[in-house]
């Protein structure tokens, strides 16, 4: 399903612009504050009589406000790097530093907090519920530990996420009732909603037509230079790792710099 919107850029409305929006990075700041500091960062799967390995002694930073792609082969270890980044998954052995904080050695419950308030997911499917507006699709990025903030803040800062991926016209529509790059702008609003200093993306125009990932991407670029975010975008698509400040390729677990 091809996206109605034709503009290279989306319609910019009202804005988020509440004091946890990230100011530009500077180089100097990116030299000083690395957001992720992994170190011999390995992962091992059990599968049936033997051992997989996913990641084999990952030595990587990544410098806050920089904006990452990461390409390499199906089973290379591209979608278990990406869950060490988000918190999804604790490593075998080694630590991931987000910041100052080792995610690896965090409880449950704190690795929760880190995803809701520090990280922003954005996937090929889009992962929106389908009986949920657009609006409401946005709305559920304030759920668990962020449910405490009051219900027209909510609904403020959702309508304005989504005026700003250009969907302000959007708002009460049912995922069915949008084409597929409508759908991944209403994912991208969720994820930055909450104005969180990461984004990662797996493969987040793997399941759109040209025009509509050149939109998309465009999108995220612009929210990237904006916000000051840091972004790791995983990717099959090489025009898309070139719109990246720099390029990683994993294969049979290990990271080398194109």
């Amino acid at each position: 399903m091809t996206d109605e919107h034709t503009a290279t850029e989306p319609t910019t409305g009202a804005t988020v612009t509440t004091s946890e929006t990230a100011a530009p990075t500077t180089e100097a700041t990116r030299a000083s504050s690395p957001m992720y500091r992994l170190t011999d960062v390995r992962k091992t799967y059990r599968q049936k009589h033997r051992t997989v390995t996913a990641l084999a002694g990952v030595d990587l930073t990544i410098p806050a406000g920089q904006f990452v792609a990461v390409q390499g082969p199906t089973g290379g270890g591209k979608s278990t790097l990406l869950q060490m980044l988000g918190a999804l998954d604790r490593p075998t052995a080694g630590s991931v530093l987000l910041g100052d904080r080792d995610v690896a050695s965090l409880g449950d419950r704190a690795l929760t907090d880190v995803r809701a308030m520090q990280i922003g997911f954005v996937f090929q499917g889009f992962n929106l519920v389908p009986t949920l507006t657009a609006l409401e699709n946005v709305e559920t990025a304030f759920a668990g530990s962020l449910a405490n903030r009051a219900r027209s803040e909510i609904r403020e800062r959702a309508t304005a996420a989504l005026q700003e991926v250009g969907l302000g016209d959007r708002l009460e529509h049912l995922p069915a009732e949008l084409s597929g790059g409508q759908q991944q702008r209403v994912a991208i609003a969720r994820a930055l909603v909450k104005n969180p200093s990461v984004l990662l993306a797996d493969e987040p125009t793997g399941a759109l037509d040209e025009a509509t990932r050149d939109d998309v991407m465009a999108i995220i670029e612009r929210q990237w230079r904006d916000r000051g975010l840091t972004v790791v975008v995983v990717t099959h698509d090489s025009w898309v790792a070139k719109r990246a400040e720099r390029r990683l390729r994993i294969e049979q677990g290990r990271v080398q710099e194109l």
